[in-house]
């Protein structure tokens, strides 16, 4: 099939003009005719449209006004629906985007790469970010860098699905799942999971549904140790919220509700609302979606529930409820489920804790460069690249380390 683009970076936004501003002059400043930019805008109002003016006539701009009230997922769903390239990026609107993504991308089509996982080392810090977590608040933006290697490594997405299963379907930004969220993933792999499904994302959250229904489709996702995009956090960002801890309550309050009707929560998932029950409902909408019933068995409802109970004590009494089972009246039987929870409080840390160690262990000492006053993703895009520079590294060294891993995963 004929592109119009090689690679379509996706914007979903909605009232968030300010940022989506800049993140859009960012992306156009890469003068090259193979980049697309789409902007799916589900705001209150057409600011974001006026703001934008000056960029209009650039004819690899396609933007889209929905004034509806859409989910999270139909706004991420129309936004590929109008995507011309042969590959997908999708960033948030205070995100950026590296220009050797070009170069990547045209590399990967010419071998019919089907997947790629970058990884975020760039994180952008808007001057309005609040302070998140142990992360200082500073008057101006900033930008953090951690170490790039440019490795490569080729993964089995199968095994991959199974370790986030097993792990009640937490971590996966831990896992080499195929990633079109600041990832790169062909059009058509999407438009395979649209056949199936009738859609391109379900669920709650499209970053997990998409990550495990791609990684359902694609067999194998290359995963290179060096940042195509930037990260970005401001004081509207999810991010924000998740850390403060506003995403949490009844499932009656979940924002990611809006624009569903009738939606089935996941008689798998106990029916609160948090980032932990977000995922794992995607996650197996996705699994239920496509079909892959069988797998479903990899599922551990005591991981799940474990990660939940210290951080949610609210709803301890619901989670365990839920986890033993409406239909389990017999003490026996409580007694059993009780005594695997109890397990499972002592191994699921410790499976996490000997998991954690030992991603630390191959990464070795954290490098971390810190850049002050930066006061957009435009600059913080500019710093990224004199870094990269700086450093001598490079996606052409990627792209060779990639070449020699496919080579070496044939002969064996």
């Amino acid at each position: 099939m004929n592109h119009e683009y090689l690679v379509s970076v996706i914007v979903p936004t909605k009232n968030r003009a300010e940022y989506a501003l800049k993140t859009a002059e960012q992306i156009l400043s890469i003068t090259d005719d193979n980049l697309q930019l789409v902007i799916q805008d589900n705001s209150d109002d057409k600011k974001l449209e006026n703001m934008m003016s000056h960029l209009i006539d650039d004819k690899r701009l396609k933007y889209n006004y929905s004034h509806q009230t859409l989910s999270f997922v139909d706004n991420f769903g129309i936004a590929v629906s109008h995507a011309d390239g042969e590959y997908i990026c999708i960033i948030g609107d205070d995100d950026g985007v590296n220009s050797e993504i070009i170069d990547l991308t045209r590399w990967a089509s010419k071998h019919k790469i089907k997947a790629i996982k970058p990884e975020v080392q760039a994180v952008y810090f808007w001057p309005d970010a609040i302070k998140i977590s142990e992360i200082e608040n500073e008057n101006n933006g900033y930008m953090t860098v951690s170490k790039i290697t440019e490795e490569v490594t080729i993964v089995d997405t199968s095994l991959e699905i199974k370790k986030l299963l097993n792990n009640g379907c937490q971590r996966y930004l831990t896992l080499n799942l195929v990633k079109l969220y600041h990832g790169l993933v062909r059009k058509d792999c999407l438009d395979e999971v649209f056949n199936i499904t009738g859609k391109f994302f379900g669920g709650l959250s499209p970053d997990i549904y998409s990550a495990v229904a791609l990684s359902m489709i694609i067999p194998e996702v290359v995963c290179i140790d060096y940042p195509i995009t930037i990260s970005g956090i401001c004081k509207k960002s999810g991010s924000a919220d998740s850390a403060t801890g506003r995403h949490t309550g009844d499932l009656n309050d979940a924002p990611h509700f809006v624009g569903h009707s009738d939606y089935k929560w996941s008689d798998m998932v106990p029916p609160f609302y948090s980032v932990e029950t977000i995922w794992a409902d995607s996650a197996l909408a996705a699994i239920n979606d496509l079909s892959r019933f069988s797998i479903l068995e990899d599922f551990r409802l005591q991981a799940l529930t474990v990660h939940c109970l210290n951080k949610y004590k609210n709803y301890n009494d619901l989670m365990i409820e839920h986890f033993i089972g409406k239909d389990d009246v017999g003490n026996m039987r409580k007694f059993i489920k009780l005594s695997e929870l109890r397990l499972a409080m002592v191994y699921v840390p410790i499976s996490d804790f000997i998991s954690r160690g030992f991603r630390r262990l191959k990464k070795g000492r954290r490098e971390i460069v810190k850049y002050k006053d930066i006061n957009n993703i435009i600059e913080a895009q500019r710093i990224l690249e004199g870094h990269l520079s700086a450093k001598e590294l490079s996606i052409s060294k990627v792209i060779n380390n990639i070449a020699h891993n496919l080579k070496y995963s044939e002969l064996k």
